[in-house]
């Protein structure tokens, strides 16, 4: 007897001690209050199991009392051993946070769409955004949205450039609202950040110039936009804007008209370098974070916004070059 009272002891102690880091973690987890009463129900059985069960088995005689033992001791450490995650699935987190967690993971599912579309099901990004759409409040109705809109335009294969831009540039303005100090710092400080995003918006309009064909009013538009993106010439642009130039030249210069200039953001036209330079310049969302949005970028982004859901039919996967930039 005083063995199993020995071993109820020091079972208890380890379930205190366990119940205590996983509080503090499940309170830095932002775990709703009935994750907590799950986590502490378990290890509040565990105990039980300890100094009620335990010490009645001991108390047997037989042959019977070892194998009694053994799966008594196997069955609080099966309970002591079930992951922390379990109970933060089944009783979540606070809402806000949950939605922060589904941001981050549809984020991730969204890169994987980028580099490979095949690698995920249509049905996976339909069930992400039913999962941004069940979290929405009316706090949260513009965050939802936009995170919505990039699901969407993965799923019928038809992500803006500029679009993608905003977004990512919104999406962490109103992230910084709902978890201040909870997001990882930007790339570059926001006069840097501005000078980027105003470039890169440059560049997605020279593109989609080179989309609408070559008449004279379009050929026009992309001339004035060739000079306005050599305004953003510096030491660390003036590859990349030089590449551009002796590209957009050329297809200028070609009758045909019915390539686009860059095809499904496929950077290979800009030359063996073309993608490298983007990627030093944009080489994630993050080097756009904290831009300053001017009046018609948010413009754009109500219109965005308000553009009725179409019907997302997957299409042809985009190019390798697009997920290497994301």
């Amino acid at each position: 007897m005083s063995a199993a009272i020995v071993a109820a002891a020091g079972i208890s102690v380890l379930a205190v001690f366990f119940f205590l880091v996983e509080s503090e973690t499940l309170s830095g987890g932002h775990a709703r209050v009935r994750t907590q009463v799950f986590n502490a129900a378990r290890w509040a059985f565990v105990m039980a199991l300890a100094w009620v069960l335990i010490p009645v088995a001991s108390s047997q005689s037989g042959p019977q009392r070892g194998p009694t033992i053994l799966g008594l001791v196997a069955l609080v450490g099966a309970l002591m051993l079930v992951p922390v995650r379990w109970f933060v699935r089944i009783g979540g987190r606070e809402p806000t946070w949950e939605l922060r967690r589904a941001k981050i993971e549809t984020t991730q599912l969204a890169n994987r769409v980028r580099r490979d579309r095949a690698s995920v099901a249509p049905v996976k990004l339909t069930d992400a955004i039913d999962r941004i759409e069940a979290l929405r409040t009316p706090e949260t109705a513009e965050f939802c949205d936009l995170i919505v809109a990039e699901l969407q335009d993965l799923l019928r294969g038809a992500e803006s450039w500029n679009e993608a831009g905003r977004r990512a540039i919104r999406v962490d303005e109103l992230s910084r609202e709902m978890w201040p100090g909870a997001m990882p710092p930007p790339d570059h400080d926001p006069s840097e950040a501005t000078f980027r995003w105003r470039m890169y918006r440059t560049f997605g309009e020279l593109m989609q110039a080179g989309v609408a064909g070559r008449t004279p009013v379009s050929r026009k538009e992309f001339r004035r936009l060739l000079k306005v993106l050599d305004g953003f010439r510096r030491p660390d642009t003036a590859a990349f804007i030089d590449d551009v130039k002796r590209s957009a030249n050329g297809w200028l210069a070609k009758s045909a008209a019915e390539k686009p200039w860059i095809e499904g953001l496929d950077f290979s036209a800009l030359g063996p370098n073309g993608l490298d330079e983007v990627k030093q310049i944009w080489g994630r969302d993050a080097a756009l974070w904290g831009a300053e949005l001017d009046d018609a970028d948010r413009r754009a982004i109500e219109d965005d916004l308000a553009r009725p859901a179409e019907s997302a039919q997957p299409q042809a996967a985009q190019s390798q070059a697009e997920g290497e930039l994301r």
